[in-house]
């Protein structure tokens, strides 16, 4: 655990200015962070993305608060390697779009100790090591990673807390839509008044925040190289080891990197194609013999899939296939509905034999979307046809002659 003594945030003194790196005229240290944030954007480029934005918010705040100018250059800094520790946390819990579990959490709540070790004893100012270490601290003790309290924060880790939690509010990310301004700053003044986050930063952001104009990144990862492998990340992190199929919620991602529709196409079909009764096969045959039989049945529509296939240079193809627990959700892009018909016809033949030879009942449910349409609005739509389905066959009246 690393332990450090509060930071004093009042003006420095004459032998702390002369132990103090000059971050102005030092352009060694200026472009050693620079390439910290090279790093970090090779590792993670949402992140990245994250911590240029917390940056400049942050600084917007210090400047609002009356902050003098070398302490909003250790501020600029300190936000922008915020989440150095990052680059130490496993992909299967920094790519994970969905919720954590305890596990999960555990993990990344390292990710300050790490950071700050790695700055600890390089730097002789503590203040960029304590916005590392500090910014997941709460006022009132329920922050990490070491439930410090009140005044054992210092202000300049108090205005990235603050900074760090508007960008992930007003920020897009997989699964979740970003909040309004106005909703982000009421979720902050609530937590102000809770006592977790400081009330007067709270204030010098509300002033600040509807004229808060932030810079695009201009930052990209070394080399044409590093797409390709951060696209092997990715479709590695959602596809299955042994199937090799990507999990339903990929889907989401890639309509959420607005990488879909590469090559301009009107629209795109989703197709669901359900085992209802995969769930009593597995009781008569067992889970091994299901399972088998399971995977076979994914063959044969990846089979049909890569047929028809067209080549796509930031996703797996113009059609891919996905697994929804006992399910399987196809996406296909295409001008219209109808120059998907083959394939429709093909994939249903598959599950007609799906149902010849082990008679495990199946249907088809599909419909067709615009481009503008989000993935999150169409599988709602597919996935209701599902429900709307079942619903129906529960209250047909049954022939009991």
């Amino acid at each position: 655990m690393i332990t450090q003594k509060t930071v004093d945030t009042g003006e420095p003194s004459t032998t702390r200015v002369q132990d103090v790196i000059s971050f102005d005229n030092d352009q060694f240290v200026r472009d050693l962070f620079e390439v910290m944030n090279e790093i970090l954007a090779n590792r993670d480029l949402a992140t990245y993305q994250h911590t240029l934005r917390v940056a400049q918010i942050a600084q917007a705040v210090g400047r609002e608060l009356g902050l003098s100018e070398e302490d909003l250059t250790i501020l600029e800094l300190g936000c922008l390697v915020h989440d150095i520790g990052k680059t130490a946390i496993p992909d299967d819990v920094l790519l994970k779009p969905d919720l954590f579990n305890d596990q999960d959490r555990r993990i990344m709540e390292y990710h300050p100790l790490i950071g700050a070790k790695i700055f600890a004893s390089r730097l002789r100012d503590d203040r960029i090591t304590n916005i590392i270490l500090r910014h997941h601290e709460r006022l009132d003790g329920s922050g990490y990673p070491q439930g410090l309290h009140g005044s054992e924060i210092d202000i300049f880790s108090r205005i990235t807390a603050v900074a760090d939690e508007f960008e992930a509010l007003t920020s897009r990310r997989p699964y979740k839509t970003p909040f309004p301004v106005s909703t982000a700053l009421r979720i902050l003044h609530n937590e102000a008044e809770r006592g977790t986050l400081d009330s007067s930063i709270v204030e010098g952001l509300s002033r600040i925040a509807s004229s808060l104009v932030l810079k695009n990144p201009t930052l990209q990862p070394t080399g044409h190289f590093m797409d390709e492998i951060e696209h092997f990340r990715r479709d590695t992190f959602f596809k299955d080891t042994l199937s090799e199929l990507y999990n339903y919620r990929y889907l989401l991602v890639l309509d959420d990197l607005k990488v879909l529709g590469e090559n301009d196409t009107a629209g795109y079909l989703l197709l669901l194609v359900s085992f209802e009764g995969m769930g009593r096969f597995q009781v008569e045959n067992g889970v091994i013999v299901a399972s088998q039989v399971h995977d076979e049945i994914g063959y044969r529509l990846r089979d049909v899939v890569i047929r028809y296939r067209e080549k796509r240079e930031n996703y797996d193809g113009s059609v891919i296939l996905f697994r929804k627990h006992c399910d399987y959700l196809i996406y296909a892009e295409e001008n219209s509905e109808k120059d998907l018909e083959k394939f429709i016809l093909s994939i249903r033949e598959k599950v007609n034999l799906t149902q010849e030879e082990w008679g495990i009942e199946a249907n088809c449910y599909r419909a067709w979307f615009s481009r503008a349409t989000s993935i999150e609005k169409a599988m709602t739509r597919l996935f209701s046809l599902q429900v709307e389905d079942a619903e129906s066959c529960q209250t047909k009246t049954p022939d009991l002659s």
